[in-house]
């Protein structure tokens, strides 16, 4: 056949030009064609180092070798440029767009940049015809770790602004600037430029969380805070602390009463944490019961309680993580359900702190930042000890809050207990509603996030509704209702002797409104801390803390040792990270595959499934754990809001606590669990044990000590640590008899 270079010579003899004569040769000759095949493909950077693990940012060359096959296809002359070399897997579009390659190329190069880092990534190497006459080919990549593939960075690097954290929160004593710090050098690692991190950090990445799960929360505080506002300047929180006075005569029954009411608000810990420290905060105030030892008494209550109940918002994730973690090891022995109902019987360091909390209040003992907090607070004859108020006042203190009650009105409790009563009895309606409610399409086009492969109707179980349901959705319509109650409750108890028209209102339309705007900024400023933890914990968690931990421990592992590791793991993560659902979300999947992997029994046996409860509910138990011990936490963040404490006081005076019961956890649940010791035994060990380790600690001189227990009804305390409680409790058990006596004798007095 001639070629094009004879055909085109021919016809500029015959007359026609140059660049016509190649146009008129490719058009009617053609040619046999040859396909490529890969043999082969490198990603290589500027250095090889095994031990790295930060991918994201770089630039790799990336390199391909083929050879070519001759094929039966033939195809035009001009085939210089009909192949075209692209990308595809975990990398970025190369810069500059795809890359030409002409037919006979020995190999071609290609930049490739990963899109994210930690794990273990995949850059796919596709080359395509244009002409159709040879079939699309591609060539897998698979980045593994041991194989000194170049990272730039020693992946250690990512404990820096784990470190940089803990170091300059206590230093400063200010969250947000330990935070916006932290959040600023994760990306600065990241874009490995100071100047990109922090156009990347106020740029994009706060705006990104505002956009996502953290949105929802925002909006919700908001609402919630407009609530509250609207029962402080009404009068009802003040009445409500004089009426729950009358009952609650000291500060042992205020610790009592709040840890109780931690367990009535059990179906979602944000609005367990909010709800019960608004409600309680002027009652523990009178009783001089110091906000440190209020914040933590809602923030230990709330995640653990809703953790371990069958009906709550925790329930509606959890079963989902469980199922897809399931399926992907192809266990199909026991549904999710069952495996999260068995697993409640494990949850160690859920049940020991309930009962480290139920122990300090009844004991009235504490050591460490809690014992100076709560000395503290009942030093001070009038009260102002029960917050750090620093070189103010308590009344200066006060004066700065956003929102008080309206002067010349009376204090009424039912105008904060009923609409307490209205948020609360209207979510749980809201949040059925809600599960039914987010699928309104055929299974086959059910849109992300239906539960399974069922459409959720009200005649579904409502383990089912749950799973499906946005609980922030029913938190927001709750919240919602709660406000527009109040405008109207508020409006009609009305007094011509307050004024004519709206000025008869307790609270006018307007009034009303403008407190719920004011009540607002009262969780301003922890929205702020939300918003700069969940910027840090994504950055962390693009840094791939969760790869470098399981890194760290994994060699340690045995059926025996992976509920401790995982336990270990989890509450590292959520330290480092803030959140539990974060944690649960990242460690759900590596737990079962772990389980999976040190395991000795069959998969879908009796005996696996055993091992598999014990360390999904350490899973849990570490998310938690590391939630309470993390200054960065939402619930920590959320409780020192309602508390209306200063945030580094209340994780300060917390954090010992907590990791003690981690310990405890470790050693009298994960441990012996992981070597066959039946859970029930080991929770009701740990109820007899916690009070004497708690006990014991408090004996340190200087350390800790017995708290007195004060009784605002006499002006002074009526006793210290488990005397003082003694005392309360006759004193208030007396005081019951006699009106019951009295009761009596009146009604005897009637009948006759």
């Amino acid at each position: 056949m001639i070629n094009l270079r004879a055909c085109s010579a021919l016809l500029v003899l015959l007359g026609f030009g140059a660049a016509s004569s190649v146009d008129v040769c490719s058009n009617w000759m053609v040619a046999p064609s040859s396909c490529p095949e890969f043999t082969g493909a490198t990603i290589k950077g500027k250095e090889d180092r095994s031990s790295a693990e930060i991918l994201s940012g770089i630039n790799f060359a990336g390199s391909v070798s083929f050879e070519w096959k001759a094929s039966n296809a033939t195809i035009a002359l001009p085939n210089a440029t009909r192949f075209t070399l692209s990308l595809s897997g975990d990398v970025a579009p190369p810069k500059g767009g795809d890359v030409k390659m002409a037919e006979g190329a020995e190999s071609a190069n290609i930049p490739v940049m990963f899109t994210s880092s930690g794990g273990y990534k995949t850059a796919i190497f596709i080359i395509t015809d244009s002409t159709g006459a040879c079939p699309t080919v591609q060539h897998t990549f698979k980045d593994a770790r041991t194989e000194a593939l170049p990272y730039v960075f020693d992946k250690g690097v990512v404990l820096i602004p784990f470190i940089i954290v803990f170091i300059i929160v206590p230093l400063t004593q200010n969250v947000f600037f330990g935070l916006g710090f932290a959040a600023w050098l994760c990306r600065t690692i990241i874009a490995r430029d100071p100047w990109i991190g922090f156009l990347d950090l106020f740029g994009r990445a706060l705006n990104e969380e505002i956009k996502g799960y953290l949105g929802e929360i925002m909006i919700f505080m908001f609402l919630l805070g407009g609530v509250v506002g609207g029962c402080v300047r009404s009068g009802g929180i003040q009445g409500l602390g004089e009426m729950a006075s009358a009952y609650i005569k000291d500060s042992f029954l205020a610790m009592m009463v709040t840890y109780l009411l931690g367990w009535a608000v059990f179906c979602d810990d944000y609005a367990n944490t909010v709800i019960v420290g608004s409600v309680v905060r002027g009652v523990t105030d009178k009783m001089h019961l110091s906000r440190e030892k209020l914040s933590f008494i809602v923030d230990c209550t709330s995640s653990p309680i809703a953790g371990l109940m069958p009906l709550s918002t925790w329930i509606a994730y959890e079963l989902t993580l469980i199922r897809d973690a399931a399926a992907s090891i192809g266990y199909t022995q026991e549904t999710e359900y069952i495996i999260f109902i068995s697993s409640i019987g494990k949850r160690f360091y859920a049940w020991f702190m309930l009962f480290f909390v139920f122990w300090n209040c009844v004991l009235c003992v504490d050591w460490g930042p809690m014992y100076v907090a709560e000395k503290r607070a009942r030093a001070a004859g009038d009260g102002s000890g029960v917050v750090n108020t620093g070189d103010k006042s308590i009344q200066d203190w006060e004066e700065d809050q956003p929102i008080r009650m309206k002067k010349n009105i009376p204090a009424r409790w039912f105008n904060a207990f009923i609409p307490f009563v209205c948020f609360i009895g209207t979510f749980l309606p809201f949040l059925f509603y809600a599960g039914v409610q987010k699928v309104t399409m055929p299974v086959a086009t059910c849109e992300p996030g239906c539960y399974g492969d069922h459409e959720i109707t009200w005649d579904s179980p409502a383990k089912d509704i749950l799973a499906n349901a946005n609980n922030f959705a029913a938190l927001r319509w709750a919240a919602g209702v709660t406000l527009i109650v109040q405008i109207v409750f508020y409006a009609v108890q009305y007094d011509k002797t307050r004024g004519s028209r709206m000025k008869g209102c307790l609270l006018s339309p307007a009034e009303t409104i403008e407190a719920q705007l004011n009540g607002s900024k009262l969780y301003l400023e922890g929205i702020v801390a939300l918003l700069l933890a969940f910027t840090y914990a994504t950055a962390m968690r693009d840094l791939g803390i969760a790869t470098f931990f399981a890194d760290a421990l994994g060699e340690t592992l045995t059926p025996t040792t992976l509920p401790t590791v995982t336990f270990i793991l989890c509450s590292l993560f959520a330290l480092s990270t803030g959140t539990s659902w974060g944690t649960m979300g990242v460690f759900f999947p590596i737990a079962f595959v772990l389980a999976q992997t040190v395991t000795k029994e069959p998969i879908n046996s009796d005996a696996f499934t055993s091992e598999l409860e014990t360390t999904l509910a350490a899973v849990l138990g570490g998310a938690i754990w590391g939630d309470h011990c993390s200054p960065v936490s939402d619930t920590t963040i959320l409780s020192a809001m309602s508390s209306q404490v200063p945030l580094w006081d209340h994780a300060k005076t917390q954090l010992p606590y907590a990791f003690v019961v981690g310990i405890y956890s470790i050693l009298f649940g994960y441990l012996p669990a992981g070597a066959g010791a039946p859970g029930a035994l080991m929770i009701i060990i740990g109820f007899f044990l916690i009070p004497v380790f708690h006990l014991s600690l408090s004996k340190i001189p200087n350390f800790g000590g017995p708290i007195e227990v004060y009784c605002p009804e006499v002006g002074e305390c009526i006793g210290e640590g488990p005397r003082g409680v003694m005392n309360s409790i006759k004193k208030n058990f007396k005081k019951s008899s006699k009106s019951q006596e009295a009761a009596q004798e009146a009604a005897q007095e009637a009948a006759l």
